[in-house]
């Protein structure tokens, strides 16, 4: 939330002693109304920053240092926000299950992609991009993509 927040320029909400789930509710329902009327490449290198930042940060704080160990983690990040996510960094990833597909416009979901893409470069230590090639926001049954 706090990241995000700070990419759009936006206040942050509390959500640390809510549930799991209504925390999720809520960080969905923030996204979607501060990203549906558009956003420009400016704000999207921000959010991508700012995930990078941090994905960077828990990198050196949690001596993820192997490819099994990151990929072990954003597998476990990605599973505690609802996101059932399977594959390899490089390589092909399969999102078999997104929370906020039920919340999230096609063009909301690109958007918050730059969240996705940050947090990856930042974890895996590695300089790439994260491209989707089907989205469960386009009507797709998983999201697919590729990190190179």
């Amino acid at each position: 939330m706090n990241l995000t927040a700070r990419a759009i320029g936006k206040p942050s909400m509390r959500l640390w002693r809510l549930s799991n789930d209504e925390a999720l509710r809520i960080y969905a329902l923030y996204t979607r109304s501060n990203l549906q009327n558009g956003v420009d490449s400016a704000m999207l290198q921000r959010m991508n920053g700012e995930a990078f930042k941090m994905g960077r940060m828990l990198r050196r704080v949690l001596l993820l240092r192997n490819q099994n160990d990151v990929e072990q983690f954003i597998i476990g990040l990605y599973l505690n926000i609802g996101i059932e996510l399977e594959g390899h960094i490089p390589g092909n990833m399969c999102f078999r299950r997104c929370f906020f597909s039920k919340y999230y416009t096609p063009a909301i979901c690109l958007a918050a992609s730059a969240l996705d893409d940050g947090i990856m470069r930042g974890l895996s230590g590695r300089s790439g991009k994260l491209s989707f090639q089907k989205r469960i926001t386009e009507g797709c049954e998983n999201c697919l993509a590729v990190y190179r």
